[in-house]
């Protein structure tokens, strides 16, 4: 039985390679539609700022509370996992078959996460 940590490690391996399938799916709507696909992007970094802008403010003084600052992640995080998936039905409609193959590797490292995560919950 491996230990928590090793089954953390394992579950971070496999999120780098759904990052990968992630740029495959970048690399392949900014072949088919550059354009779009630069918008779609741009959104989503500024998502992804915001972000970061709101986790440093955990570590600072501040009005807010953790709860608000945390929900408010949760809203923006919520608006770029939108825009992720418009990047994948893009892709599904420029090239079906090539989206398809990324998508069932990204569905793999999924299950293969959930098997992790389950042995750590399970484990004493």
């Amino acid at each position: 039985m491996e230990s928590d940590e090793e089954l953390i490690l394992e579950i971070e391996k496999i999120r780098s390679s759904v990052n990968l399938r992630t740029m495959d799916f970048l690399k392949l709507i900014l072949k088919r539609s550059p354009k779009k696909a630069k918008a779609l992007l741009d959104k989503i970094q500024h998502g992804d700022q915001r972000v970061q802008e709101l986790s440093d403010l955990l570590h600072m003084k501040k009005i807010r509370t953790d709860l608000d600052i945390l929900n408010e992640i949760e809203q923006i995080r919520a608006e770029n996992n939108t825009l992720w998936m418009d990047v994948v039905r893009m892709c599904f409609e420029l090239d079906a078959e090539r989206a398809r193959s990324i998508f069932s590797k990204v569905k793999e490292c999924d299950r293969k996460i959930q098997q992790l995560s389950k042995e750590i919950s399970d484990s004493e």
